[in-house]
């Protein structure tokens, strides 16, 4: 039932703003039949697509409402406890029912996590079941009476819709424990800000890695700096290329890659370096738009699917670079048409690229008007690309993250 349902994948961050988890969210047509119907849709979905290709070995956060509290338990145990918490929706009555259920799923090992909490009153009928209070960083005006009630050694507070570094240290400032938001991917800018030198040394490297033309000039870029070098020598030899025999010169695996794959591997490398002092999600976050812009474009016949890697990739540039999106362009030299796709969601690029973003936040209604038109890609296709793009970047993090 996946052409039916389409899934977001929305990261939830720890302390030091590494990924502990992912919320999972859903939308799309529904059976009719009832609840029982309804909830079983929504759980095949999960098994149907992977659990190890939407979140890898990480929890995920997965909203139920009191329907499928009261009638989805037992199709709720088809997911394993280790890696699932279930959210509580803030529309969810604290009636005696609702709480057995609640029970119920604590008792087979799920943690609880209260979703959107805005006053003491509302949480207190659950603070002895749930884990996870979750608190709306924009509609919340002083979370801090809604902490000192409840805390305690086995309740954690994440906050959620934060949407700036300055609110995610304000956030970590008034102790919680648990962040959600887009901050990551926005930059930090400051008037007359321009990337620092070392930085700008890195952008001239991927240009030119970028623009050259044979295997020769490929060679030319990577030799002049030892540390490409050796990462290239390890990437090759690792155990992703499955090589019966060591690669041991620089000719030999430009040889082997291909003018193609060691550019996209410099471009990736470099991607790495600049963000050196961001969340790792952040570079992750580019793999994934980059490959699923990719496969996006494949999929509906289009030729030049570089460009459409390449705007992925750089969709996060403002962020790495800490300027705007225009102020980054001016350092990096990319096809026209790629540029107005990161400058202009309402450009040939810049839809496909919206449609990435609205997988991200939760906007729906862009989706379905792009299925709908004229493109004859549906959400089954979209789930497939999806995670095959998630698992894709989950497994070139773990390979640069060795070199």
């Amino acid at each position: 039932m996946t052409d039916k349902i389409i899934i977001g994948r929305q990261p939830v961050f720890n302390k030091n703003y590494s990924v502990v988890g992912y919320e999972i969210l859903f939308r799309g047509e529904m059976p009719t039949g009832g609840v029982d119907r309804t909830a079983q849709v929504v759980v095949n979905t999960l098994i149907d697509l992977g659990l190890d290709k939407v979140a890898g070995s990480l929890p995920v956060f997965f909203n139920i409402d009191e329907a499928f509290l009261l009638n989805g338990i037992q199709l709720a145990e088809a997911l394993p406890p280790e890696q699932v918490h279930f959210e509580i929706l803030e529309t969810v009555p604290p009636s005696e029912a609702v709480l057995q259920a609640c029970r119920a799923l604590k008792s087979k090992g799920y943690s609880l996590a209260l979703d959107d909490v805005t006053s003491i009153e509302a949480a207190k009928p659950f603070i002895d079941i749930v884990d996870i209070i979750k608190l709306d960083w924009l509609a919340t005006a002083d979370p801090l009476p809604i902490m000192r009630e409840f805390r305690r050694s086995n309740v954690r507070f994440l906050a959620e819709k934060i949407d700036s570094y300055e609110a995610a240290e304000a956030a970590k400032a008034m102790n919680f424990d648990l962040f959600q938001g887009f901050f990551y991917c926005h930059p930090e800018i400051v008037s007359g800000n321009k990337p620092p030198e070392s930085r700008m040394s890195i952008l001239r490297a991927m240009q030119q890695a970028m623009v050259a033309a044979s295997i020769d000039q490929m060679f030319t870029v990577i030799k002049q700096d030892v540390t490409l070098s050796y990462r290239l020598l390890k990437y090759i030899n690792s155990a992703s290329f499955g090589l019966k025999r060591e690669v041991q010169s620089i000719e030999q695996a430009l040889a082997l890659l291909g003018l193609r794959n060691i550019r996209r591997w410099l471009t990736l490398l470099t991607m790495t370096s600049l963000a050196e002092n961001k969340p790792p999600e952040l570079v992750r976050q580019a793999m994934y738009r980059a490959r699923f812009l990719e496969m996006l474009a494949k999929r509906m016949g289009e030729d030049v699917i570089d460009d459409d890697f390449l705007l992925g990739l750089f969709s996060i540039l403002d962020a790495l670079l800490d300027c705007t999106m225009q102020d980054s362009l001016k350092e990096i030299s990319l096809a026209q048409h790629v540029q107005s796709g990161l400058l202009d969601l309402n450009s040939p690029m810049g839809q496909k690229l919206a449609v990435c973003l609205s997988l991200e936040q939760g906007n729906w209604d862009y989706i379905s008007k792009f299925t709908e038109n004229g493109r004859r890609i549906d959400y089954r296709e979209i789930n497939m690309i999806q995670t095959d793009a998630m698992q894709w970047a989950d497994q070139q993090m773990a390979v640069l993250s060795t070199l």
